[in-house]
């Protein structure tokens, strides 16, 4: 057997960072989504200028939290230990914290600042929750992978299927166009620090970051996973997915002609390109990863139609019984 290659061992920033708990991170973010509302914004320019440091900012507070969870190489058992607490407090604060909190504002009564102030948290804890679940479920996948040869086929996988989910009419555009299934997207997808929805001069300076799938930090943790326990380079994917993830969620807050942008093809691309020569296949391997990618094709088409069935009877059910007689 030839021995894997060792990514460099250079001490770099990122060592640094990734001394400190990983819970920091989690922290910090939280306390961006709290805190941030509540800034003032005075005009156009500070809200362009603030939106893009803050997604420069946010994007690499999660990779550094997706990082920091797979350097501390925490057992299988530990991690989806994690996972089911994770569930269970995402559960609380959804059937829980949120509606109490909601429960208690008055309709069409301005909301106080100790009020909203309330509700951004419940919020923001929910969001927490999810988060982390996504985290220690790839975390715990990614335990799973023995070889460094299957970084690339998930990479490639989960960027093509993401592409066609998104882009060109798949299983993901079809569950966000739909009304039945809002309260379902709405619940698995998570929002970014808004800089000034409280303390803006106009609404119009309140630019949020766009909501992002719990499938993206469930990849991406996943895959930095992957590369951190089979020794792979992982410095170099790290600013990779962080430049693009950032690119890609200022693209769709500023460029209109960027309604949606497939995530997972750009934290697949990060993981794996700078990855490339710790790959090698033998003749078997690559017949099996052929059958493998027929069988995920197959698959996917079957649940793209199934999908598509299903969701064009729920959407119509509204409609017929409106029109039942009573």
């Amino acid at each position: 057997m030839n021995p894997q290659p060792v990514a460099p061992t250079t001490p770099t920033k990122f060592d640094a960072l990734l001394k400190l708990n990983p819970f920091w991170w989690l922290l910090f973010i939280a306390a961006l989504n709290v805190a941030l509302p509540f800034l003032p914004i005075s005009n156009l320019i500070v809200a362009i200028a603030s939106n893009i440091v803050l997604t420069l900012v946010y994007v690499g507070a999660v990779v550094l939290f997706a990082l920091g969870i797979a350097h501390r190489e925490w057992s299988l058992p530990l991690t989806i230990a994690a996972f089911v607490i994770s569930i269970v407090a995402w559960l609380a604060v959804q059937n829980g914290l949120l509606p109490l909190v909601a429960g208690g504002l008055q309709r069409g009564v301005k909301l106080s600042t100790i009020e909203i102030l309330e509700l951004t948290s419940a919020v923001t804890a929910q969001d927490m929750a999810l988060l982390c679940a996504a985290m220690f479920g790839g975390v715990s996948l990614s335990r799973m992978i023995r070889t460094p040869n299957m970084l690339g086929p998930i990479g490639g996988i989960i960027a093509v299927i993401d592409i066609w989910g998104v882009l060109f009419g798949g299983p993901v555009s079809k569950i966000m166009a739909s009304e039945a299934a809002k309260p379902v997207t709405q619940a698995a997808m998570t929002s970014g620090p808004q800089i000034g929805a409280v303390g803006a001069a106009r609404p119009e300076f309140a630019i949020p970051l766009p909501q992002i799938g719990v499938g993206d930090f469930l990849f991406l943790a996943l895959l930095l996973g992957i590369i951190v326990i089979h020794r792979m380079n992982w410095r170099t994917p790290a600013w990779t997915i962080w430049l693009l993830v950032s690119g890609a969620l200022l693209s769709i807050t500023f460029l209109p002609f960027f309604p949606a942008l497939p995530g997972l093809l750009f934290i697949g691309a990060g993981a794996v390109l700078p990855n490339l020569k710790y790959f090698t296949y033998t003749r078997d391997e690559k017949f099996a990863l052929l059958w493998a990618g027929v069988l995920v094709l197959v698959m996917t088409v079957g649940i793209h139609f199934g999908l598509r069935h299903m969701l064009a009877n729920l959407d119509d059910k509204p409609a017929a019984n409106a029109v039942a007689p009573k």
